[in-house]
């Protein structure tokens, strides 16, 4: 009897073990944006945290202060004036890949996805739609996207720099 309740315990465990999801995470993301009509509007952050799974849940979490312009002028502006990073400190997307059977973690390969999500940031929350790549390479996954915000669906008044920037998002995960 003893083997029975065993035996039917260890079909459980690796029944749940099969089906559980494998989930990718990265602290060293990247983000960059840029301005199309000012090219000092121009800034990264390489300090992004990310996870991905392989059911399509994606997520993505920046300091605002991690964003490091080539001056330094422009970088506290853009933390004081524009992004108030003390009263906004993170932005934030939380998404999932729309298209995820086209995608195969298991397999290397480059897959073009679309991604649709909320982001958060200044404080406003807007649903994006972005298309972007995931490449598996040795079974772990890059995975890069453009799209681009405008600046006044955030609340942010940068008319006076720009009204849009395009956003270059690209994350090696582990």
């Amino acid at each position: 009897m003893k083997f029975v309740f065993v035996f039917l315990i260890g079909i459980l465990f690796l029944g749940t073990q099969a089906e559980a999801q494998k989930v990718y995470g990265t602290r060293n993301g990247k983000i960059t944006f840029a301005s199309p009509t000012d090219e000092d509007v121009k800034s990264t952050n390489n300090e992004v945290a990310s996870r991905i799974a392989d059911n399509g849940q994606i997520t993505f979490s920046a300091l605002i202060k991690g964003f490091k312009f080539k001056y330094a002028e422009m970088q506290e502006h853009f933390n004081d004036q524009y992004l108030e990073s003390n009263k906004f400190p993170r932005a934030d997307f939380k998404g999932t890949i729309v298209n995820l059977k086209e995608v195969n973690f298991g397999k290397d390969g480059s897959y073009k996805v679309s991604v649709k999500g909320d982001l958060t940031m200044h404080g406003v929350t807007r649903n994006i739609t972005a298309a972007g790549t995931i490449e598996i390479k040795g079974g772990k996954p890059l995975a890069n996207c453009k799209f681009v915000i405008r600046m006044k669906d955030f609340n942010v008044d940068a008319s006076s720099v720009t009204e849009t920037v395009n956003v270059d998002v690209s994350c090696q995960y582990q």
